[in-house]
């Protein structure tokens, strides 16, 4: 940038070969310019044989005074003055500035060898003032963006060529042409082509004695305040292809051809090529078009010459408003197959006013066109309205009296044979009908069988002066004289712009779509009031009959035509029912249904439906100092949506904030939309689908908070959510009162004892959650751990040091609130103190072998309690038990005496009195054994008293033979339906449970329930989950209810589920607990061998699915069942694929499916199976085929199942009724499936297996009284 270079002179250079893409693109220049960004002043460039300039690599050079030839090279390697590829780079441009250029006139065309003045690709370059003269063409513009202005181009040939667009960082570019002077003397003006991208503005166009003004193929342009003329070829603006014009303020005049064309109608001419018609739009408004006098031809489509019209529209669509045509000899439109909005327009015409036909492309296609008038005016027309095969209406203007010998001034044709009985009669709608004309109110369809004209408030005209011509059908031709109709939207009472308004007709056909302004109106549109067809054949629609009750339609709904309908008797006719409705996204919707009787001008009222919100966190939640919430929303109707237009269309809005009124404000304040669908509504996402608000309350004080959460979606608010929070501002306080510091202590427990505080005085009471210890002693001991007790103002907590060696320990106690020092001390202050432990005391074991854990105790005056205890250091010298009202909380005082006397075992017993225990009520049995020095651990039993009101009644029973303690439901992780967990499990109650003394049927005899164990919250919803009918199955499948509490399926399983039975007099028992895992399974498949299927070594494969699922392998091509395999309970199948399966030698391609899964079909996987040789000798080959048919029915009879998977007691360990149920294992359906491949093998003799030892030494079994007895033979070990 600091180098510059004034009045430099290049003479007779040839150029500099440069590779300007590194892949060999040569080009020559004799000033390159490869990156550099530096200025040149007045450079001078003569007799270059190649370019004088060659700028590239984001080059930037400033061109300032200069003067430029076009190459001279003979030999081809001549090209344009300035060759820039890849210049500037957005803000920072090459320019090319008060500038002339010069070159050689040379004929036009790819075989003229003219070269443009200037060639850009690829570049941002801004040209001002510059001058091209005597050179073949201007400046070509290829994939670039800038600006061209204030200059004058004459050229022989295109003054300007653009060509493509620029497109970088996902955002395409402009190039913008301005006041400037064009004047080719053959070629266009302008022409944009093939995707460009241009703005032309003031420019003068003249000359184009070959060419047309503007050229506009398969681009988008705006072109305003140009004046075009005179054009001596052809066109002051010529459209085709696929393009999107808006011409605005532009003067065109003296044209040889049609000023406006959008459409090339010559596609069928001989000697023209130009493509066949595509959609096209043109916006031509306020516009002057004068001197159109040219002749026009096509023999294909209009038999040769005819005047040119102002307007020609062919296959495309159009919009012309308030555009001002004089001296015009042809039509003012010449429409065919288009699709036109032409209001306010002032036409002076020679031919007809608008000619109006289809177009056949006589492959049993035929496109009529579709065409709205309003507010215009015409003059010197022989006739106004020519309509062949085509939906017209008109509305608002004066109808001129005809001229030229014309009697009519409408004339409306259907000149083919009646559609539908001929098919290719029938007409369509245009395909341009995708681009529909700006501001059309009218609907994209036309009536197949009939030429249809609508008009309504026309000046000097009625329906005698319309001529019909009906060629073979009465239907051909339906004139609809209509009424003025007009709407304002609102929502919440104000006006709504853009909203869209359809108006359907009886029969649900659409007429009208019609967006509002600014001001919330529709435009006035025509609906038919009554319908007329020329049933006498006399060319009019005049005569009596020829109205709605004799048009062959259903005009109000009710289903009855013309004659059928009483509203056609007594002289009255079918008066036409239209819907209508209004709507536009975030504002809401209407409908309604209305009789026209005469004008309308109405408002349409939205109706929107109100947004929702929610909290993601509940009453009750704690916060620290920061309120932070979160939560969703969303407008109109809740999901799931099944795709992105579904979504939009229920939400139909979108919420537009969320306001949070926080605790102690009288404002509201804005949440964070979190969503980040950035303003988009799609199926899975949309605005403040999430959002997050953070709200500071670090200076207020702890207490109950209340906020208060809304959304808004423009309109209406939605209910307002109220949440009542726990603020925490700072952390708890302990004080430790017991143990004292460096006390001693010995036995098995140290109780500590303290208070606590905490700021919080709210309506949840103290927010003390735990008291946390800490602690550290001898040989590396230490251990965090909370209260068993949790935490409160007043608390208590034992540590057993029973198994500890003697010595210091240090405690750190803390407590912890909700939100502050959970785990770690963290910003809390700890109490501190150190004891010392005497451990040299063993304490006693004490164990309680009856009565067992809930067990149903039958009230007497002696009821058995016993057990063990022992002191592994001295002897136990007594068992004390004490017996709590677990329903009062109260100690009886009439429990059993103190124990004192044992076996050598230290067996015990004792009698408790039952019978004055309350029916039903549960009782804490709890035992401690005590050696002189220590107690042991309190061992604890609660039981149920069964002490109903007949005493002769005989309790029920439990039986736990076949009762499994764990049972395994399966879920397909990839399924949605509601039987992915098959029918869950069903336990049949009465298989285990009995009473004796029941009467009448057995399901009768009990009551089942499940158990809520008043000690946990882990069961409390269990109940809810589990279902037990009538007959006394308990049935409890995950789908019913508990999939709607998590995602996770293992969340699904419950543990330590207990059923109880209880009789008509309330005696209840209870059963073992039992663990309903679910698990997730997941339908995959691998072959576990390798190599080609050859006869006698099938492909082996194998996988994991839902169990009880049949899984079947097909093959790709053809989708012929090869084989079949079922899931088995441990949620594994296997299968084999044989030669014979497959057929001939070759690659086979298959996939395996399950359930309407799929693995190797439409998941990007593949499964091939190569095929080799057949089998040449050995058996027969029917016999292999017998043999394959017996080996597949043996793996299907192997492959039946059950659904669930159970784990059965042991019947010979009852001491497992006595023990913690086992956790299930992961990882069984593993090893069971390994321990069944390993069963098929030869398994090595078994070693010998030494004698279990007892696990209760001194103690046998009694099957015979069904307890534990002392074991006579038992011998206690050598102290």
């Amino acid at each position: 940038a600091l180098t510059k270079m004034n009045h430099v002179t290049l003479d007779g250079a040839y150029g500099i070969p440069v590779d300007i893409d590194g892949q060999g693109s040569i080009k020559y220049g004799a000033m390159i310019f490869d990156g550099a960004s530096l200025s040149v002043t007045n450079p001078t460039f003569k007799d270059i044989n190649t370019t004088n300039v060659l700028a590239f690599g984001g080059a930037s050079p400033t061109l300032d005074g200069g003067t430029f030839e076009v190459g001279i090279d003979a030999q081809g390697y001549h090209g344009a003055a300035i060759q820039a590829y890849g210049a500037g780079a957005g803000l920072v441009v090459m320019q090319v500035l008060n500038s002339a250029f010069s070159g050689e006139e040379t004929d036009c065309g790819s075989q003229g060898g003219g070269r443009s003045a200037i060639y850009l690709e690829n570049s941002f370059v801004r040209m001002d003032q510059i001058s091209i003269t005597e050179n073949s063409y201007g400046a070509f513009l290829r994939a670039s963006s800038g600006y061209l202005t204030n200059s004058t181009i004459t050229t022989k040939c295109n003054a300007i060529d653009t060509n493509s667009h620029l497109s970088a960082n996902d955002q395409d570019y402009t190039f913008v042409i301005s006041d400037n002077a064009i004047t080719p003397t053959d070629g266009a003006g302008i022409t944009a082509y093939d995707g460009a991208i241009v703005v032309a503005e003031r420019n003068v166009i003249s000359g184009s004695a070959e060419g047309s003004g503007f050229g506009i193929r398969s681009s988008m342009v705006t072109a305003n305040e140009n004046t075009i003329g005179p054009i001596g070829g052809w066109n002051g603006i010529w459209i085709y292809g696929e393009s999107d014009v808006s011409a605005e303020n532009n003067t065109i005049l003296n044209t040889a051809k049609e000023p406006v064309l959008i459409g090339e109608y010559h596609h069928k001419d001989q000697g023209w090529n130009v493509p066949a018609p595509t959609k096209a739009r043109l916006y031509f408004a306020n516009n002057v078009i004068s001197n159109n006098t040219g002749t026009c031809n096509s023999v294909y489509m209009y038999g040769g010459d005819f005047p040119c019209p102002a307007f020609h529209v062919y296959m495309s669509s159009a919009t012309f408003i308030d555009n001002t045509v004089t001296n015009n000899i042809g039509d003012g439109f010449r429409i065919k197959g288009g699709i036109v909005n032409a209001q306010g327009n002032n036409i002076e015409v020679g031919g007809f006013a608008a000619n109006i036909s289809l177009y056949d492309d006589n492959y049993g296609n035929k496109y009529g066109s579709i065409a709205y008038f309003s507010e215009n005016t015409y003059s010197n027309a022989s006739q106004i309205y020519n309509v062949t095969e085509s939906r017209v209406a008109v509305q608002s203007e004066f109808m001129p009296d005809p001229g030229a010998g014309e009697m009519y001034p409408v004339s409306l044709s259907w000149l083919g044979a009646e559609c539908p009985w001929d098919a290719d009669e029938c007409i369509k709608a245009p395909l341009t009908a995708d681009w529909p004309p700006r501001f059309m109110p009218l609907s994209m369809e036309v009536n197949q069988n009939a030429t249809t004209f609508t008009y309504s408030d026309i000046q000097n005209f009625d329906r005698s002066k319309i001529h019909i011509q009906n060629q073979n059908t009465a239907w051909g031709v339906q004139v609809e004289q209509g009424e003025l109709v007009r709407y304002q939207v609102k929502a919440d009472n104000s006006q709504v712009s853009d909203a869209l308004v359809t108006i359907k007709d009886a029969n649900g056909k659409s007429l009208y779509n019609m967006t509002t302004d600014s001001y919330g109106y529709t435009p006035w549109v025509t609906l038919p009031s009554n319908f007329h067809i020329d049933t006498n054949w006399n060319h009019v629609a005049t005569d009596p009959g020829e109205d709605s009750c004799g048009d062959g339609a259903d005009n109000d709904g009710d289903t009855l035509k013309d004659g059928q309908d009483p509203d056609c008797q007594n002289g009255n006719r079918e008066m036409p029912t239209y819907s209508v409705e209004g709507k536009k996204f975030g504002k809401g919707t209407s409908e309604h249904v209305f009789t026209l009787t005469g004008m309308v001008d109405e408002v349409i009222s939205l109706t929107n439906t109100a947004p929702s919100v929610s909290v993601d966190q509940n009453d009750g939640t704690s916060f620290a100092r920061t309120i932070s919430l979160t939560g969703s929303a969303f407008d109109g109707v809740e999901g799931p949506y099944f795709n992105d237009y579904d979504s939009w269309l229920k939400q139909f809005g979108e919420v537009k904030r969320i306001e949070i009124q926080p605790h102690g404000s009288l404002d509201w304040y804005l949440a964070t939309d979190t969503s980040g669908a950035n303003g988009e509504v799609t199926m899975t996402n949309w605005p403040f689908k999430t959002w997050s608000f953070d709200w500071d309350m670090a200076n207020h004080f702890e207490e109950d908070v209340t906020f208060r959460i809304r959304s808004h979606d423009g309109l209406d608010e939605s209910i307002t959510t109220t949440r009542i929070f726990k603020l925490n501002i700072n952390p708890p306080s302990i004080n430790l009162e017991a143990p004292l510091d460096a006390s001693t202590h010995d036995g098995q427990e140290v109780m500590f004892s303290g208070t606590a505080s905490d700021d919080y005085q709210g309506v949840q009471g103290n927010d003390i959650r735990d008291i946390w210890f800490s602690v550290v002693g001898p040989n590396n001991y230490s251990a965090n751990y909370p209260a068993n007790s949790g935490g409160g103002t007043t608390w208590a907590d034992s540590w057993n040091f029973s198994s500890l060696p003697s010595g210091s320990y240090t405690f750190t106690v803390w407590a912890s609130d909700s939100n502050y020092c959970h785990e770690a001390i963290d910003v809390c202050t700890p109490d501190v103190v150190t004891i010392i432990i005497d451990n040299d005391n063993r304490i006693p074991i004490v164990q309680v072998s009856e009565p067992l854990p809930m067990e149903s105790v039958r009230a007497s005056e002696e009821t058995l309690i016993s057990g063990v205890a022992r002191d592994n250091d001295g002897q136990v010298t007594r068992v004390e038990i004490t017996i709590v009202d677990l329903a009062s909380g109260i100690e009886l005082n009439n429990g059993p005496d103190p124990v004192t006397s044992f076996l050598p075992n230290g067996a015990w017993m004792t009698y408790w009195d039952t019978s004055d225990l309350i029916h039903d009520q549960q009782y804490e049995v709890n035992v401690r054994a005590y050696d002189g020095v220590d107690y042991s651990m309190i061992e604890t039993v609660r039981i149920v008293i069964d002490n109903p009101t007949d005493a002769d009644n005989i309790a029920p029973t439990f039986n736990a033979s076949g009762w499994s303690d764990t049972i395994t439901i399966f879920c397909d992780e990839r399924s949605t339906a509601f039987d992915k967990c098959g029918e869950g499990v069903e336990i049949n109650l009465l298989d285990f449970f009995n009473d004796s003394d029941g009467v009448g049927p057995e399901s009768s005899h009990m009551i089942f329930d499940i158990y809520d164990d008043p000690s946990t919250l882990i069961d409390d919803a269990y109940a809810y989950h589990i279902r037990i009918t009538p007959e006394g199955k308990a049935i409890y499948n995950p789908m019913d209810s508990m999939y709607q509490t998590s995602s996770e399926i293992s969340d699904w399983s419950m543990q330590n589920v207990m059923f109880e039975g209880r009789d008509i007099h309330d005696s209840v028992v209870y059963s073992y607990q039992v663990n309903f895992i679910v698990k997730g399974v997941e339908f995959t498949a691998q072959r576990t061998d390798t190599g080609s299927v050859v006869f006698g070594d099938s492909a082996q494969f194998e996988g994991t699915g839902l169990p009880n699922s049949q899984v079947k392998a097909r093959l790709l091509k053809g989708d012929t069942l090869l084989n079949t395999s079922v899931v088995g309970a441990d949620g594994t199948w296997s299968m084999e694929i044989s030669s014979s399966q497959l057929g001939d030698d070759g690659d086979y391609q298959i996939y395996f499916a399950q359930d309407g899964q799929f693995i190797g079909k439409d998941d990007n996987s593949e499964i091939t199976l190569q095929s080799g040789e057949t089998l040449s000798d050995g058996l027969p080959t029917w016999i292999w085929i017998v043999i394959a048919v017996i080996a597949i029915a043996v793996l299907l009879g192997v492959g039946a199942f059950f659904f669930l998977e159970f784990e059965e007691f042991e019947d010979d360990d009852p001491d497992a009724v006595m023990q913690q149920q086992k956790e299930e294992d992961p990882y069984a359906w593993a090893k069971a499936r390994a321990a069944e491949t390993a069963a098929g093998e030869l398994a090595p003799a078994p070693a010998p297996v030494p004698a279990a030892q007892p696990q209760h030494p001194g103690w046998i079994w009694d099957a015979q009284s069904n307890q534990w007895v002392a074991d006579p033979n038992y011998q206690p070990p050598q102290q």
